[in-house]
């Protein structure tokens, strides 16, 4: 769920002299458990729904708010249907005492009524109140007139977790104060007088950063806002191979004025031409033009460079079945992310039968083989690190596809060895010989590193009822609109769909068929690590026992490079297409011009055939350009 925008009315209530507004004053520094780094939600009772009142309450208590005035406490109320008497209020501890045989919340400094006039209420407090070092606690307190089904979670939270984030009382499922910080933070906020206005702290994404010699790399840091200003722009500067660099950024959008609200900023830096370790203290020197005022101005780091820095493609394994009518969201997921990124995108689907009545003719592998555990369909896991939904991502309810946030995140972070694959069809087409190469820019000693092969085809179909797939989309059936074209032929179909055309299918894998390769504990710097893996096309079968390939030219390797000691994927790589290797089989056709080796462009030998030109040299020395494409 995203945040929800800051709405309301301006209502004026003067006895009280306070202010309900959406306006903030200006130079006022916002604190609230909620920087926008967790997924906002509501909180209260849904199963068993009953009607109650409700207290909520968070902590400040922290040196660098001591001495800042509390001006005004912002209340989140988006969902106020039949909600009514609301009180702001502050304490300085939680106190409940029976008034008219009720346990009712006393607070100890003020309490102030306002009125529910939208999704913010903003009380702007007559006198502020000034923060001491024993803390203070912000709450605001409201009756439920009747139950319905908007207000059974009226208390708005967000997934991040801060000592003292939420506490809450009710008049009957939490008869004492509740501490749910462990659990979820609420999201309400205080704006505050006597804040600095300009302040910013700087924080490394990564404790090591990686680059190659020869270009510009550049690095992700990130800008943590202590001031009343907000973030539009900083100034910073760096000590990197015995050069001081300096540098100016620019957010494309204004970070707001929360304290611990983060935004990434990007640093380049100058080109080096060897291979070393760098040492690097980022200063932060000044925010929107003026002089950092914050103490914690620097970040110290480090970046590896290297000769040549590993291309990072992660895998995405998902998981599905025909007989699953949730399962086009792993469907449309794919073939967009083919779509879009055809030459790095990594796919594995592996196909379930749920039962004997509702068999999937792809499966090849029985549930408790699966390399992630699965409890349910549709599933996904990128590089068996991250289990998330195949179409939305972390989002699983999500209308709109995310999982290339999620991949393209991943894809972003360093690799720890480069990885290559091709895959060759033999002459009697029964067999492909899977080639991986795997090299470490770095020595690594105590390893525990190996290669997965799998076997995967593309353009599977068929005409029985088990290939039809299951679809819940139908005719809008769930009701949204979801923007791919590929979702289109499921909101506009049936409840099962005839003649799709399944691509990324898992056939078969070296890792059940106990042929997983392993790299030597001790791994050398740069050396190339060659590790071949032959698929008899005979023994792949379906878990009923029948052929599943369809089309010999249309099967592809993925090699997975494999971190044994966790179990996890650190980099991937996936072959062309066996079909598109036939230019190479075609010259061995010619009974006069039998293939002995096969070169890159540069001269480099290759153990099969890759897209683009190749070099073929016959027995008798003479040579050939072939291009694959």
């Amino acid at each position: 769920m995203q945040l929800k925008n800051y709405l309301t009315k301006f209502m004026a209530t003067l006895a009280l002299c306070l202010l309900t507004t959406c306006a903030m004053a200006q130079d006022r520094l916002i604190f609230s458990h909620d920087t926008g780094q967790g997924i906002t939600g509501n909180l209260g009772n849904v199963g068993n729904a009953i009607m109650q009142n409700y207290d909520v309450a968070m902590r400040i208590k922290d040196p660098n708010f001591v001495g800042m005035k509390i001006a005004a406490i912002r209340v989140p109320m988006e969902n106020a249907d039949h909600l009514s008497n609301l009180r702001v209020w502050l304490s300085k501890e939680l106190t409940l005492k029976t008034i008219n045989g009720k346990k009712t919340n006393v607070p100890d400094i003020l309490s102030v009524n306002a009125d529910i006039t939208g999704e913010w209420v903003t009380v702007n407090l007559a006198e502020p109140y000034t923060i001491t070092e024993e803390g203070v606690y912000v709450g605001y307190s409201f009756d439920m007139d009747s139950l319905t089904s908007t207000n059974k979670r009226p208390v708005n939270i967000t997934t991040e977790l801060h000592e003292g984030g939420l506490f809450v009382h009710t008049t009957r499922s939490y008869r004492n104060w509740k501490d749910m910080s462990d659990q979820c933070s609420s999201t309400m906020q205080v704006e505050l007088d006597g804040a600095p206005l300009y302040a910013a702290t700087p924080l490394a994404g990564n404790t090591t950063y990686f680059g190659a010699t020869g270009v510009s790399n550049t690095l992700t840091f990130y800008a943590e806002n202590h001031g009343a200003t907000g973030l539009k722009s900083l100034e910073y500067s760096f000590y990197y191979d015995g050069m001081v660099c300096t540098g100016t950024y620019k957010f494309p959008t204004a970070v707001e004025p929360v304290y611990g609200k983060m935004a990434s900023f990007e640093v380049k830096l100058p080109v080096v031409d060897r291979k070393d370790y760098y040492p690097i203290n980022l200063t932060i020197t000044k925010v929107n033009g003026q002089e950092n005022s914050e103490a914690d101005v620097d970040v110290e780091t480090q970046v590896s460079i290297f000769d040549k820095l590993p291309k990072h493609r992660s895998v995405f394994e998902e998981y599905t079945g025909t007989w699953c009518g949730f399962c086009p969201r792993g469907y449309v997921a794919l073939a967009a992310m083919n779509r879009l990124y055809p030459d790095d995108f990594i796919a594995l689907s592996y196909h379930n039968s749920e039962n004997a009545s509702k068999l999937d003719p792809m499966e090849v592998m029985a549930g408790q083989d699966y390399p992630s555990n699965i409890t349910g369909f549709p599933a996904a896991w990128l590089d068996r690190t991250y289990q998330m939904d195949p179409y939305g991502g972390f989002q699983s309810a999500s209308h709109k596809m995310l999982i290339d946030n999620v991949w393209k995140a991943a894809c972003a972070m360093p690799a720890e060895a480069d990885i290559e694959v091709s895959a060759l069809l033999n002459e009697a087409k029964n067999a492909v010989t899977a080639t991986a190469k795997v090299v470490f820019p770095l020595e690594i000693k105590n390893s525990r590193y190996g290669v997965e092969y799998v076997l995967v085809a593309d353009g599977l179909t068929g005409t029985t009822d088990d290939w039809r797939q299951r679809n819940y989309f139908f005719n809008g059936r769930q009701g949204r609109d979801y923007p791919e074209p590929e979702f289109q032929q499921f909101i506009e179909g049936q409840e099962y769909i005839s003649g799709l055309t399944f691509d990324d299918v898992v056939v078969a894998t070296s890792r059940l068929l106990n042929n997983n390769q392993y790299l030597p504990t001790d791994v050398e710097e740069g050396h190339e690590y060659v590790m071949p893996v032959t698929f008899d096309l005979n023994q792949v079968r379906n878990t009923g026992g029948k052929k599943i390939i369809q089309d010999v030219n249309k099967l592809r390797v993925v090699a997975l490079l494999i971190d044994y000691s966790d179990g996890t994927v650190v980099n991937a790589a996936k072959s062309v297409s066996t079909g598109q290797a036939t230019a190479i089989q075609g010259v061995n056709a010619d009974k006069n011009f039998q293939t002995e080796a096969v070169y890159d462009i540069s001269g480099r030998q290759l153990s099969a055939p890759q897209k683009g030109l190749n070099i073929v040299k016959a027995a008798d020395g003479t040579t050939r350009k072939v291009i694959i494409k």
